[in-house]
């Protein structure tokens, strides 16, 4: 049985994004019954001067969280305003945290493997492996390579380091696996995609219709979504003039058909720097029916995905979206920007492509894009399609695969 340590930055508090695919990750691997796990996750403690600089909330400080039976054993490391200001300013590593780091080394010491995940797990997984000699993965989960390691050369240079030295680069879409060859190509690398939790699936249409209207939702209403943090990576800026196009075309469908008895209405999950900004501009586009319901827990989000008819995902950049597979697994249809790994969840036909401008940039709120989207959520709208889940998005075959990697690993270093 193989004694491993999963090392990442994330919060237990809100289980978004990379900690969910962390926590499924971890759980099926210990359900294949090879290995021990002990996760370690790494999170920035702030006093109350650097939470007001940073815009974050104050969350508490146990040594450890049990979520589904996984221990999460916390490793809190001191954040400053001069750190956020090394990191967002000059996207350099926080000062503390390199300190951190090389007082904890020691406890990675009598792993056979340590699974680190992102740029921060690397780093550490990296110092404990010129220590002790202790191997290590990475798995790469998108900003972490196709936007921090561009701002600037130190970044650039230390993830370069991380994934030459890992024993193998694991990414969770083959697009973000072909961007991270500006980063090295020398490095060894594969694919895993993330996969689903079981707790997503298609409810009966009576149980739907309870559902919506728990959230003041009518059974015949048609109801486009975006769910997602409100961050410049996710294009949310684009939202205002999306969904008001998407209204203006619905309406224009509607007025042809000669039909009053369907209605339209948008719901927005999630929080975020720009939501202050954004919430209003949204709300003052015209004829728009639009519910904001902040962050959701978790164990509320299958629930809140069965009520959806389109979920929209016009993001800038994405490694490969929990959230579209979390909609399609409950039925819901998905169109997205094409960028990263939308496509491979959903579909080139799916994906809406950005114009390029005159300076060769993206036109990230362009008419044509917002056009092209919502002609092609209003099809779906009229006629709903059937978008099939590849299987390689399933859990237990990541973990089978995972297990694969690290017996090659340990064995060719014997």
């Amino acid at each position: 049985m193989y004694n491993l340590a999963v090392i990442f930055e994330s919060s237990p508090f809100d289980m978004k994004g990379q900690f969910n695919a962390v926590h499924n990750r971890v759980k099926n691997l210990l359900a294949t019954g090879r290995c021990k796990v002990d996760v370690y996750c790494l999170h920035s403690k702030d006093n109350a001067f650097t939470r007001k600089v940073r815009g974050t909330k104050k969350v508490p400080h146990p040594k450890s969280v049990e979520i589904d039976g996984i221990e999460y054993r916390m490793l809190w490391y001191r954040f400053s305003v001069l750190d956020h200001f090394l990191t967002e300013k000059l996207h350099r590593t926080s000062c503390f945290f390199d300190l951190f780091i090389r007082k904890r080394v020691g406890m990675f010491k009598g792993y056979d493997m340590i699974l680190a995940h992102s740029y921060e797990g690397a780093y550490m997984a990296k110092a404990v492996r010129d220590t002790f000699g202790v191997p290590y993965h990475v798995t790469w989960h998108g900003s972490d390579v196709h936007t921090h390691p561009l701002r600037n050369q130190f970044i650039l240079k230390t993830t370069r380091k991380f994934m030459e030295a890992a024993e193998c680069n694991i990414f969770v879409s083959q697009s973000l696996m072909a961007a991270s060859a500006v980063i090295s190509d020398y490095a060894l690398k594969t694919v895993l995609y993330n996969g689903v939790s079981e707790k997503f699936v298609r409810y009966s249409d009576d149980r739907r219709a309870e559902i919506r209207g728990r959230y003041g939702l009518g059974p015949e209403e048609k109801i486009v979504a975006y769910v997602g943090n409100f961050l410049k990576v996710k294009n949310v800026a684009v939202l205002p003039e999306l969904f008001f196009k998407i209204h203006e075309d619905f309406d224009n469908l509607m007025a042809e058909e000669k039909r009053d008895d369907v209605s339209l209405k948008f719901l927005i999950v999630g929080d975020g720097k720009l939501r202050p900004e954004l919430e209003p501009l949204i709300k003052k586009a015209a004829g728009i029916d639009v519910i904001f319901m902040g962050n959701r827990p978790a164990d509320e989000m299958p629930d809140i995905m069965n009520c959806i008819d389109v979920l929209v995902l016009p993001s800038r950049n994405e490694g490969l979206p929990l959230v579209a597979l979390e909609a399609l697994k409950c039925g819901a249809n998905v169109v997205g920007s094409d960028v990263g790994g939308i496509p491979e969840v959903i579909g080139k036909k799916n994906s809406i492509a950005f114009r390029k401008k005159v300076d060769g940039e993206p036109d990230y709120c362009g008419s044509e894009f917002v056009g092209k989207f919502s002609w092609r959520v209003n099809g779906m709208l009229q006629k709903p399609v059937e978008q099939m889940l590849s299987p390689d998005f399933d859990w237990k075959r990541t973990a089978e695969n995972e297990l694969g990697l690290i017996e090659r690993a340990l064995e060719s270093l014997e």
